[in-house]
């Protein structure tokens, strides 16, 4: 991170191409364990559904037929039916959840227009990859979290979470489900710098990004300003610029940093 946060979010702002500015690879274990979960719920929801079964059947049975027509009664003996879709429901989370993991992440720049971004994962069944590009100020970062913290070799180590969230701001995405999306803090950020994202997607002020590295207490950043003013002044000088090349010697300096 020796070279200043500035020049690198100018030299990626300049690529002419589509830039890849964040990769993942989901390990197996990640995708067994999400499966082995399911299997424990599943197993525990079905467990948890003959028993209630059972029971309110033999406590309807034991009943009196005035006591039988009594709607609290009815309720009482049967809801806890109901149950059974917590375990059920959360079977379904365990298996679905890998499938919002972002494997990469992808810059793309418009000479006459604002930047757009690629997100890719891969389905629940069959790992196929799915892809889908939005705005770039369609993709945000929820603003208590931040991305950079100061720790670890790109910056993004934290020792209260391993993962955090960008949500899809789009009117494509209509279900909450489909409005979040998980990034490993391992992941493999462009120029091994995390700060890179709480620019692009938290509006955070380059500036601020630039000057402020870490604090001693918490290990934590603080007094980071939301200020898009310098990225949208780099994007507005790019895209009315003509590009004849693929990017900057700094930009081919930060990608070989990696």
């Amino acid at each position: 991170m020796s070279i200043p946060f500035s020049k690198v979010v100018s030299a990626l702002i300049a690529k002419t191409a589509p830039e890849p500015i964040y990769s993942y690879k989901v390990p197996t274990l990640v995708k067994a364990g999400s499966v082995a979960l399911s299997l424990v719920f599943f197993t525990y929801g079905a467990t948890f559904a003959d028993w209630s079964y059972e029971s309110s059947q033999t406590v309807y049975k034991e009943a009196d037929e005035d006591t039988r027509k009594d709607w609290k009664f009815l309720v009482k003996t049967f809801a806890p039916m109901g149950l059974t879709v917590i375990p059920f429901t959360l079977a379904i989370g365990a298996l679905y959840a890998p499938s919002r993991i972002v494997t990469r992440v992808t810059y793309i720049p418009k000479v006459n227009g604002l930047p757009e971004c690629e997100l890719t994962r891969k389905s629940v069944i069959g790992g196929k990859e799915i892809k889908v590009v939005r705005k770039l100020s369609q993709i945000v970062r929820s603003g208590k979290t931040r991305v950079f913290t100061g720790v670890g070799h790109q910056g993004v180590e934290d020792k209260g979470s391993f993962i955090f969230f960008l949500s899809d701001r789009s009117p494509m995405a209509k279900s909450w489900i489909d409005k979040f999306y998980i990034f490993p803090r391992s992941g493999k950020f462009w120029g091994s710098d995390g700060r890179i994202f709480d620019a692009l997607f938290g509006g955070d002020s380059i500036r601020d990004l630039e000057l402020k590295t870490r604090i001693q207490q918490d290990g934590r950043l603080q007094d980071i300003k939301q200020d898009r003013t310098m990225l949208q002044e780099m994007i507005r000088e790019n895209s009315t610029r003509a590009k004849f090349h693929s990017g900057s010697k700094v930009s081919k300096k930060i990608v070989g940093s990696k």
